[in-house]
Parts: structure tokens; C-alpha cells; sequence
């Protein structure tokens, strides 16, 4: 099964108007939905717990550079971003991302 075949479930969760306030205010920056957005974050601490479980708790630093990784492999950052992220050289992950937006058509 890829992951464009599996089965998806969902969770219904409810937060504070201030919550997804600020929620909707960082997705509409990045271009996203507050749900695909919230989906990111999501994942971001779903990671950082099953460290936890596994004898590797994240300290706050390292959280950040998980959740940055999450962003950054979700196409949200900058260049530099993505490079603190994945330990790769800025000017190659400069590159990269000149490629890819000349070959999906991006300016």
C-alpha cells in the first residue's frame, strides 16, 4: 500500500478560538489550510513523543529541529531552514530548490 492507497481516519479535535486563531494565522502565511497546517503539527509532536517512548526525549531545541524538519520536508521554510533541518549545505539545498521550482513551473 502506498500512501496515496491507505485508508485514512480522522480525529475530531476542539480548540480555543485563540488557539485556531493563531493556527489559521500561520497557515494562511505558509499557503496552507489551518487543517493541513494543524496536520504538520501534528506530526511534528506525534514524532517527538514516540522519542520519548523510546528512551529518546527530545529537549526543547531538539524539538524545535524536529518540527522544523516536519515544515521543511512538507515544503514549508526557507532554504536555510531546510538546511539547519537536514544537515545539508545551504548552497545545496539552494540548488535543489532552484531545480524544482524551474521543473514544476514556480518563479
Amino acid at each position: 500500500m502506498t500512501p496515496d492507497t491507505m485508508e485514512r481516519k480522522q480525529f475530531g479535535i476542539a480548540v480555543s478560538p485563540k488557539v485556531y486563531e493563531a493556527v489559521s494565522k500561520r497557515a494562511r502565511s505558509q499557503g496552507m489550510s489551518p487543517t493541513g497546517y494543524a496536520k504538520l503539527l501534528f506530526d511534528a509532536a506525534f514524532a517527538a513523543r514516540i522519542g520519548q517512548e523510546r528512551g529518546d526525549p527530545a529537549s526543547d531545541a531538539e524539538l524545535d529541529r524536529q518540527v522544523t524538519l516536519v515544515f521543511a520536508c512538507a515544503g514549508q521554510g526557507d532554504a536555510e531552514a531546510i538546511a539547519t533541518a537536514t544537515g545539508v549545505r545551504l548552497s545545496l539545498v539552494t540548488m535543489i530548490l532552484r531545480a524544482w521550482r524551474k521543473q514544476g513551473g514556480a518563479k
